[in-house]
Parts: structure tokens; sequence; C-alpha cells
């Protein structure tokens, strides 16, 4: 929780003038003395507290525990969590009048697990698809009320300051972090209303915390747990569960809702020979099928089916049309990279082909339950497509590639800090387009995923980069706007009013590499990293929670949104972050690579 603004603590001071111009009395000296000694000694006190609060933590012991630890199983008091401003540090709070009136517009609550060990972009994931599940069975969703951030960019006593500095196995409930230095141990109690905008969210969506959900249930806020993880015995609630194991079992492909039968008719707009062919185009996609681990047959596959059988008459619209009358199911879904699920970005739409009878819908499974709480079990994020389902009905899916893109956004001052930084880098290119990379390192360096060193990483880096003067100027030459349907246009016109970057042009690189060696390399080979741009106007936009590497991390994809050419990993859920809002911000497909 914010306990207070960073301006609450300053003194303020006023001047008394007794008495008209026309009475000019002034009081003795001992008056005076007493009077100013008074004020001083005040002054004093104040100072000393807000010196006191700022710079001289609360030790537990001499192990280097910051303030009272809880126990493993929750954290300390966790208000209801507001979206912060700079200008009165939160938003005003939603009453409970309020919440409950939302709440009541719903047939109940929706719970999740929610891995808050993972990183910011996996758990925002995570609400994007709660927030859809939630919709689809017309309940409200609850979220957690903060998510931990893992680094602070400047010394520990700095944000403990500003934010509640726990010890991350104590509060997750694991050992992983027990060999590391104490330092490396901690982790940063940040309000979810910090991460995304809960205000803006909840004018289309019935969403509220964990914080805000107790306090409904006449029960105290800081029971919520550390893990993440719902808990019917601490919550005082009796859900309902959806097993993990529910989910998405071989066999059964998780869906929206099922869509009825479609049973072709000879007078349909399809061709007589089409129609003659529906039994040999059934047996075809059926013998796919069966070499699919996962049920599901690409959209390619299940069309050159078509070409091959020489089935004419049958248009794209059609074809699905006719795959459903033979028992399939025609399912929209998104494009994942590298042939994996980590990326959970909506931008490039696709479709498979399924067994009707494997198609189970979320509506028909478990929209007829009647209990106040259902609660969905365990990680259902891994190697799942973006909402942990596929769609039976494309508009469904349109309405969350708009909830993604639109709805679930940061705070508005975030992406204005990412405005600026443009500025700067189009000040370093002479006004030029510029490029940008996200070079992970951390943990990727530890699971052998960032390459076998810092130079080579970068190498491939650059070489990416250098691609982009060659891409751009065939979409500025062919002057295309293929960009995803949902998506904004506001940079069309920037890239077509501006120059093409120079290969020997400096580029934004984004990264969470801190050891000084490994940044000075990168400022060598031509990068420019966030702090090499900042000017101290600029941190007055967001404020003091600059200080935390993970809202520092959301103005950087905002920054890598602007940039004309974006390289990114494919293992990582930042790509996934980066290439949604640049959809959002109307950059051309091919001005990102991704591998």
């Amino acid at each position: 929780m914010i306990s207070r603004h960073a301006d609450d603590s300053l003194p303020t001071t006023s001047t008394y003038v007794s008495g008209s111009t026309r009475s000019r009395r002034r009081p003795s000296w001992s008056a005076t003395s007493r009077r100013r000694s008074a004020l001083c000694l005040t002054c004093l006190v104040i100072v000393g507290l807000v010196f006191h609060r700022v710079y001289v933590p609360e030790w537990k012991s001499t192990t280097f525990l910051w303030k009272a630890q809880p126990s493993s199983a929750t954290l300390g008091d966790c208000r209801p969590a507001p979206a912060y401003t700079a200008k009165h540090g939160v938003t005003e709070q939603w009453t409970s009048v309020r919440l409950q009136e939302m709440i009541d517009r719903t047939k109940g609550f929706y719970a999740r697990d929610y891995s808050l060990w993972l990183g910011w972009n996996n758990v925002r994931y995570i609400i994007e698809a709660g927030v859809l599940q939630a919709g689809l069975l017309n309940r409200t969703l609850i979220i957690p009320s903060f998510v931990y951030a893992r680094q602070c960019e400047f010394s520990l006593d700095a944000c403990a300051a500003f934010l509640d500095m726990v010890n991350r196995g104590d509060a997750i409930g694991w050992d992983e972090w027990r060999m590391w230095p104490m330092d490396k141990q901690m982790g940063w109690k940040i309000p979810i209303g910090m991460m995304i905008d809960l205000n803006h969210l909840r004018k289309t969506h019935a969403v509220v915390t964990v914080a805000e959900y107790l306090e409904l249930q006449s029960l105290t806020a800081d029971l919520e747990q550390g893990n993440g993880q719902w808990s019917d015995a601490v919550y005082q609630a009796r859900s309902r569960p959806i097993p993990n194991s529910w989910w998405d079992p071989p066999g059964v492909i998780r869906v929206d809702q099922e869509q009825p039968p479609f049973v072709l008719n000879e007078d349909d707009p399809i061709s007589l020979s089409a129609f003659d062919a529906r039994e040999t185009v059934g047996e075809q996609i059926e013998s796919l099928l069966k070499d699919q681990p996962r049920g599901l047959l690409e959209w390619s596959a299940a069309e050159d089916r078509f070409h091959l059988l020489n089935v004419s008459g049958v248009d794209d619209s059609s074809a699905e049309l006719f795959l459903r009358a033979a028992g399939f199911e025609v399912l929209h879904t998104y494009q994942g990279s590298l042939n994996t699920e980590f990326t959970k970005s909506v931008a490039t739409p696709t479709r498979q082909v399924a067994r009707r009878s494997e198609v189970h819908g979320v509506v028909d499974d478990f929209g007829s339950w009647s209990d106040q709480v259902i609660h969905l079990e365990g990680e259902v994020h891994l190697d799942r497509k973006p909402g942990g389902l596929r769609f039976a009905d494309p508009s469904r899916m349109r309405e969350f590639t708009h909830t993604v893109l639109y709805d679930v956004r940061t705070l508005p001052k975030i992406e204005a800090l990412a405005v600026r930084i443009d500025e700067r880098m189009r000040e370093r290119t002479s006004g030029r387009l510029w490029r940008a990379a996200h070079v992970r390192r951390g943990d990727f360096v530890n699971i052998g995923w960032a390459g076998p060193s810092l130079e080579q990483h970068i190498e491939i880096v650059k070489s990416k980069l250098d691609l982009a003067p060659a891409i751009l100027t065939d979409i500025l030459n062919n002057q295309t706007t293929d960009v995803l349907e949902n998506s904004g246009e506001q940079m069309i016109p920037t890239m077509l009013q501006s120059q093409i970057p120079y290969t020997s042009d400096p580029f934004y690189i984004a990264t969470d590499e801190r050891n000084p060696w490994a940044l000075d390399y990168i400022r060598s080979q031509g990068g420019l990293l966030i702090t090499d741009l900042f000017e101290p106007e600029d941190r007055h936009i967001v404020g003091w929670p600059l200080l935390i590497t993970d809202i520092l991390a959301l103005a950087e994809q905002h920054v890598l949104a602007r940039a004309a050419y974006f390289y990114g990993s494919g293992m990582s859920s930042v790509t996934g972050g980066v290439i949604n809002l640049r959809s959002v911000n109307g950059w051309h497909p091919r001005t990102t690579t991704v591998d």
C-alpha cells in the first residue's frame, strides 16, 4: 500500500500580520524571541520526523529484514488499490456502495489463482484472461490487490520510504531465493492500481481487488494471501472450483461458447461440386487431425484440402460453413511466436479446425452455476493461447482483442513519459525515425535463452536493427497501412512524414541488465538507455514510482511501442506486451521482428 504521497511530509510556512496597516505596534523583544524559538523548535521536530521516516528504516533484527515481516501465508496491510496519480497520490477510491452496485449487475464472483512469483507481464495476461472468462460467465472478476517488483533502481532505503519491502521467500512461501544475498531476496509490494488503470478498466468490466472483496465481506484486508492463491479457508468463502484438470484435458478444446450445428443444403450458396464432395473433404480433414497431438489443424492445411480435391465455388466464409456441416468447428485465435505461447500477443489472428465433439464452451459447462464464487484453480496460462481459450464466435474474439489493447491499460502518465523519451530519441537521430530492441538478460542468461555472451547478443541485435532502413523504405514506397483491425493510426502520419533511420544512428535498448560494464558496452555499440535520455523534468511526469524497476519497465514498453522498428525475443512476455502496444499505435506488422 502507498502509505503516503511524497509531498505529504513537507512542512508549510505562513506569515501572520496582526492588526491593520494603521496599527504597527511591534511586540516586545522577549515575546518575539519566544515566538521565534517556538517556531524554530516546531520546524526542527517536523524535519526530524520527516528525516527519520524517509531515511531511517525500521529494522526487525540485524539479519536485514525490513520492518516486521508477515507470515509466509499473508502479507501486511493491503487496502483497496486505487490508481496512482502524480497530482494527488491516488485517485478517489470506489466506495463500498459503488462497488456493490457494480457487483449486483453480475451473477457473483470469479476468482483465479494468480502466480505472483512471476513478472508483471505474466500477471497482466492472466488478468486479461480473467477479464474475458468472468465476462463470459457474467461475473465480477477478483484480482490481486498488489504484485511484486523485483528491483529498486536506487538504494533499498530510498524505495522503502514509499513502498513496503518484503522478503520474497516469506511472502510467496518459497525457498528459491534463500541462498541469495539478503538484499537480492527482497521484493517490493506494488498496489495493482499503479500497474493498471483500474478506473478505466471498470468502465467496461466488473473488477474488484481481493482487498475490496474482503472488506465487502466484512473481513480485514490484511488477510490477502501473499502468493496470489485463492483460499476458501482464509477468505471464509465456499467457492465452487473449476479444477485445472477440467479446463482442457486431452480430448477437450476449451472455447468461449459452443455453436449450434450447421446443416448444409443444396440451395446454400455453395457449388454442387462442393456439396457432392462434402464427405470426401470430411474424411481428408479427419485423416489430418489424427496426426495432430492436440486435435487442432491449422487453417492453411484445411484450406489446402479444398484445393487438392478441386472443390470449386467455396470461398473463405463458405469453407467455414462447409467444415461445420462436416462435423468440425473453425476456431478463431492468435498466432504464437516460435511455435510457443510465451508472448501472448493479440496482434496476429489465425484460425484452426477441430472436431466438434472435442469443443467445450466455458458458457456451456460453467455458465449455469449459481454459486456466489467460482474459482478457477492453478496455472491455466501455461502453454495456452491469449485468454486461455479459443473462440468459436469471432465477434467475441474481436471484443477480447479490444479489451487487451484498450481496456487493460497502464496509467496515462506512463505513456506520457514515453512520448517525452520519443522526443529525446528524435533529437539524437536528427529528427529521423529510430530503432529499438529489448535485450533481456537476467533469468534468460541463467536458462540459456540470451546467447552465450553479451557481445554476441548485442551483435545479433545490431544485425536485426540494420534491416530497418530497407524494410521501412519498402513500406513507405508502397504506403501500405496493413495494421490490426482494432488498432489506431496515430503513428502512420509520423512515419510518412519522417526520414528513414541510418544504420549509423544510435538505437534504443530496453534491458534488465544492471552490470555497469555491460551497460557501458551497450553504449559503446551505439545503444542508448532510458537513463541516458532522462532529463530532470522527465522524471516528474511519473514521480517517485520510477524508483521501482517494474514501473520503469512499463514506461519502456511504451517507448519500444513508439520506435519505427522493433526487435524482441519470441520467448518473452515483454515482447508480447510491446507488440500489442505497437498495434494500438498503428505500426505496420513488418516493423516488428521477433525470433
